[in-house]
């Protein structure tokens, strides 16, 4: 479902860029019969549709595009953090002539972690099912299971990590690659398992999946102090294990969104744009069903190393 937000349509044989709104959000462009030809987003949305047409007078396909667009519809967001989320979803539903093709995620293979009995924690490959919910972490996300051994074994060459711990060698005693010099001795009782599980954690970090560390969805508040007529000064996007379910003006308006039938999917673009706003600290957290403000498990208060 998409966010209930005011629209800007303009209809015009030539479009006249004076017109489209300087406020941040999405717009669509189409062609003849009402065919949707393009889905863009921006925090100006003027400046970068005049930029589209500029872009058209090179020959190519853009100029192809450019020549088709008969009408432009703008719907306002309060800020980028909804222009990039309402854009996503509506690339993926709406599917538009020229945009490159998103698809959700179908089959696919992730990591998980599994502590050992010895202390180690082990790498299992885990089915990922985009519809589930993120009760605990996994790492990437891979087309099979091959994958995921061809990944740990290099992260096991590039960081000293130990092939026996991970479970790829079999057998006692200090492993093969602890002999070239290429393992910092794990098999060999020369490295602890919390030291071993640090490095391996820290390897696999930048592709983590984070659990939901929330009883229930969430509203992110996006603020605009200083909004454009016609733009809304205070936007909220309902997210439910990493799923994003629409945006709303208010909270209390997100019960339709909630109570909408059909599995969450997980998206990993939005997951991306998710992390990477609650990380930095650019939106509030509010519980969806109360309105209740919560604590931002994900914020970054130093630099990052």
């Amino acid at each position: 479902m998409m966010p209930e937000l005011e629209t800007v349509e303009i209809t015009t044989a030539g479009v006249a860029c004076s017109e489209l709104p300087r406020f941040s959000g999405v717009y669509r462009f189409f062609g003849d019969d009402n065919s949707l030809l393009y889905i863009g987003k921006s925090v100006d949305i003027r400046a970068r549709v005049q930029s589209h047409f500029q872009e058209g007078r090179k020959p190519g396909r853009h100029q192809r595009m450019m020549q088709q667009v008969l009408r432009i519809d703008c719907t306002a967001t309060a800020g980028e953090i909804g222009a990039l989320l309402v854009e996503n979803a509506a690339i993926k539903a709406e599917t538009p002539l020229y945009n490159r093709r998103q698809r959700r995620l179908h089959k696919l293979w992730t990591i998980q972690l599994q502590q050992g009995k010895d202390g180690f924690l082990k790498p299992t490959a885990a089915d990922f099912k985009p519809e589930s919910e993120r009760r605990i972490d996994s790492y990437g996300l891979y087309s099979n299971q091959k994958q995921i051994e061809s990944s740990l074994r290099r992260h096991a060459r590039d960081h000293g990590l130990c092939s026996q711990m991970l479970g790829f060698d079999k057998g006692s005693g200090p492993c093969f690659q602890f002999q070239l010099k290429r393992c910092d001795g794990a098999c060999a009782g020369q490295e602890s398992a919390s030291e071993h599980n640090a490095r391996l954690l820290s390897v696999l970090d930048s592709d983590r999946i984070a659990a939901w560390p929330f009883t229930g969805p969430l509203a992110l508040g996006e603020v605009n102090i200083r909004p454009w007529e016609g733009q809304p000064s205070n936007q909220y996007h309902i997210v439910d294990h990493w799923s994003y379910l629409g945006s709303v003006e208010k909270i209390d308006a997100s019960r339709p969104l909630l109570q909408s039938a059909g599995a969450r999917f997980f998206d990993r673009d939005a997951y991306r744009l998710l992390i990477s706003a609650m990380s930095k600290g650019r939106v509030e957290i509010y519980d969806a069903a109360t309105g209740e403000p919560l604590d931002n498990p994900f914020l970054v208060t130093g630099p990052r190393e």
